[in-house]
């Protein structure tokens, strides 16, 4: 798997091992301090790809919190899964998890991969999800994080970052109720450098950053071994979709397009 955290999560070091929050399963939130209505509100002036994108950075930084402290790959896999899936739904082989362990680190973890699967599946055809799976998983990374004031502070930069370069257009609900133009309402590509903070990104980066992010993933012409992740489609399976060049954005006859 050619999937990392990214490096302004990782250069914040090793976070403590102690597990000194509460967690009980049974309570769902009830135990979460942060009120993530002002995010909220702040996001419904951003488009749904970008949206989806700050859900996936927030789940980046609870794969951080312990990274050092469990050897379950899912979480990363579906991250990876997940910047794929907000480039194309079809690349993401959309999933149920088992719910397994129910202690403070693997409940967690759970929590966050649901929360990203159903904000990638759901949020084009429920309003709301996006709202629900941000706003628990930014709760979540509040509650969980030794010290949570540097990913606040990254939340707010990117925040003010992607409502700026990414405004929501005007969505009339009566304008596709059936969904049959779901990847064009969610608004331009956001490449994962947009929620670098120390990266000046601009929108027309994101064709080019993104077609390198997906040759990392799955690179059908290096002679590298091609991801074993199993929650992305194969290029074959996505021929027969109908997407004529599995894991690029950038098409072959662009000057930009790279094998």
């Amino acid at each position: 798997m050619a999937y990392m955290l990214p490096h302004y999560i990782v250069n914040q070091g090793h976070p403590s091992p102690v597990l000194d929050y509460v967690w009980d399963i049974t309570r769902g939130g009830k135990d979460f301090q942060y009120d993530p209505t002002e995010l909220i509100v702040k996001m419904l002036d951003a488009t749904i790809r970008s949206k989806i994108a700050l859900c996936i950075g927030v789940h980046e930084w609870i794969i951080w919190r312990y990274h050092h402290l469990s050897d379950d790959v899912r979480p990363f896999q579906i991250a990876e899964a997940a910047w794929c899936g907000n480039i194309e739904s079809d690349y993401m082989i959309y999933y149920e998890l088992p719910l397994g362990e129910r202690g403070p680190i693997q409940s967690v973890l759970f929590n966050s991969m649901v929360c990203v699967g159903k904000v990638l599946k759901y949020t084009a055809e429920y309003k709301g999800e996006w709202a629900d799976s941000l706003g628990y998983l930014v709760s979540m990374a509040m509650h969980i994080l030794p010290d949570p004031k540097p990913f606040e502070e990254w939340l707010e930069c990117v925040t003010d970052r992607l409502v700026l370069l990414y405004p929501a257009p005007e969505d009339d609900p009566y304008e596709d109720i059936f969904n049959d133009h779901e990847e064009e309402r969610r608004g331009p590509l956001v490449a994962r450098e947009a929620l670098d903070p120390s990266f000046d990104y601009h929108p027309t980066q994101a064709p080019e950053l993104l077609d390198n992010f997906l040759r990392n993933v799955w690179p059908i012409s290096s002679g590298r071994i091609p991801t074993t992740n199993p929650f992305l489609r194969s290029p074959e399976e996505l021929m027969e979709l109908g997407i004529e060049h599995p894991y690029r954005v950038l098409p072959p006859e662009s000057p930009e397009w790279r094998k």
